[in-house]
């Protein structure tokens, strides 16, 4: 399974909403005691989960090409679309809500529309997390912006939740794991 954290990198996007997919993938590698490799336009791991080898990718490409990243990373190592999982914000749920499926449009998430575009299907799997709107910003402003007290309290909780999410998926397979963590919330 190969498991893509979106974001954007560089200190000016760190611990903003847009950059959950790579906090989910760091604690994924983190739990897991895996590191990172720089190629394919991005950093890479493995991590072991209960024995059975999974990838972990942090595009470097800026959000708009993670496909550039993604496709051929999946290309050189075999792996089916099916197999793919990324994880990613999503503006249409509220903050700390989860939300498994597999296929579907990109939302007007960009991340996802040049994977879309790179892999030529959208028939891979989808973590959404949760970052709501924010009515009195910029659509822009609000998705790169810093977290508020209250969600930076909220953190820790769905990362946790979003790592047993993927352990769940790789484990377990997708329908257990949507049966188990579709809507929660922190």
């Amino acid at each position: 399974m190969l498991i893509v954290g979106l974001g954007n990198p560089g200190e000016k996007y760190d611990r903003t909403r847009h950059n959950l997919g790579f906090m989910a993938a760091d604690a994924l590698v983190s739990e897991y005691g895996g590191s990172y490799r720089e190629g394919f336009k991005g950093l890479y791991a493995e991590v072991f989960i209960n024995g059975a080898k999974h990838y972990v990718l942090k595009p470097q490409t800026y959000m708009n090409l993670s496909g550039e990243c993604v496709q051929p990373f999946s290309a050189f190592y075999k792996i089916p679309v099916q197999d793919i999982v990324v994880v990613h914000d999503d503006l249409d749920m509220e903050f700390g809500k989860m939300k498994i499926r597999r296929g579907g449009s990109s939302g007007g998430h960009n991340g996802i529309k040049s994977i879309i575009q790179m892999m030529g299907t959208d028939d891979f799997i989808r973590l959404k997390l949760g970052i709501g709107k924010d009515r009195r910003k910029e659509t822009v402003g609000h998705v790169l912006g810093s977290f508020t007290p209250e969600e930076t309290e909220k953190l820790r909780e769905l990362m946790y939740n979003s790592v047993k999410a993927l352990i769940s998926i790789a484990q377990d397979g997708l329908l257990k794991a949507m049966n188990a963590y579709n809507n929660r919330s922190v």
